[in-house]
């Protein structure tokens, strides 16, 4: 992989004020000022946006289409290919098969552009005037976030995300999530699940389409999960990246007491499954990762 990654500007001379500043990724030219969409960063769609944020059910919620610059996300949907074996955390269990990124986990040029630009600044502030927190802190380690790749019958059970962070103890207050996902079809699977406490179901499905974001607000209410098992053509994975905003201190009925993830609705599984899952628990790691690799299922 090539990751030439050039800084500039552009226009009569670098110091005029109209020049453009721009990056170059393995010769793709990107305008810097138009990673997001502006349109979407006016004072009125920003008041339009919190609006819709602030009414949606189950709970606090916000679908973006369109907003960033399709060129970047392809660009990090071919980086995906080139994450290294050991950058990758395996989850395999019977609620949640699926890798993510570790958080000192080396990323593509294009996947850090993308995360220094949410985490900038001005994206901060657009996510703080939608959701109506004040002082959202950013997490540039990326704990739980990062690059998600979901393989071939990879699924994760309706759950609550952690309430804090696990170093810092700041509260999880809000996650992002892009998707990277080419002419995603519903019937492909791993459509995001948003639960209603209660009636105790789902009642949103988010189909993880190519620059579909979702903006989610965390609390113990805020049940949600792809359970559905992705069965996408050709043993395509589905991709996505996430990001975790955090504060210091809330004022909602979530508990104040430190827990990692919760599983709100375990995936039930069969007689085989049960056994599959034994043999697995009794099988040295390395006979597990021969298998994989041998059947070219979706692990690193």
């Amino acid at each position: 992989m090539t990751n030439n990654f050039v800084l500039g500007q552009a226009g009569a001379d670098a110091g005029h004020r109209h020049a453009r500043a721009y990056v170059s990724l393995d010769g793709v030219e990107l305008d810097t000022a138009a990673l997001v969409n502006p349109a979407m960063l006016m004072d009125d769609s920003i008041e339009a946006l919190g609006e819709r944020f602030r009414q949606a059910q189950p709970f606090k919620h916000l679908v973006f289409e369109g907003l960033f610059e399709p060129r970047l996300l392809e660009r990090i949907h071919d980086e995906f290919e080139f994450v290294s074996r050991a950058d990758w955390e395996r989850y395999d269990n019977r609620n949640e098969r699926k890798l993510g990124t570790k958080p000192s986990a080396r990323l593509g040029p294009a996947a850090q552009l993308y995360f220094d630009t949410i985490y900038s600044k001005r994206f901060v502030d657009f996510l703080g005037r939608i959701s109506g927190i004040d002082g959202l802190i950013t997490d540039p380690m990326l704990y739980g976030g990062g690059l998600h790749k979901i393989p071939t019958g990879g699924k994760f059970a309706p759950h609550v995300d952690f309430n804090k962070h696990p170093v810092t103890r700041l509260d999880n207050r809000l996650v992002f999530l892009t998707y990277l996902n080419k002419d995603w079809k519903p019937e492909y699977g791993g459509a995001l699940q948003l639960w209603d406490v209660d009636s105790d179901r789902c009642t949103v499905e988010v189909v993880p389409e190519f620059g579909r974001s979702i903006l989610f607000y965390q609390s113990s209410r805020s049940i949600h999960g792809h359970p559905d098992p992705v069965r996408a053509p050709n043993g395509r994975a589905r991709r996505s990246a996430a990001a975790y905003f955090y504060s210091n201190g809330r004022g909602d009925e979530s508990t104040d007491h430190y827990h990692t993830t919760i599983i709100r609705k375990p995936i039930t599984v069969g007689p085989y499954a049960r056994l599959a899952l034994g043999v697995k628990y009794w099988t040295p790691p390395v006979l597990i990762d021969a298998f994989r690799l041998i059947t070219r299922r979706q692990w690193p």
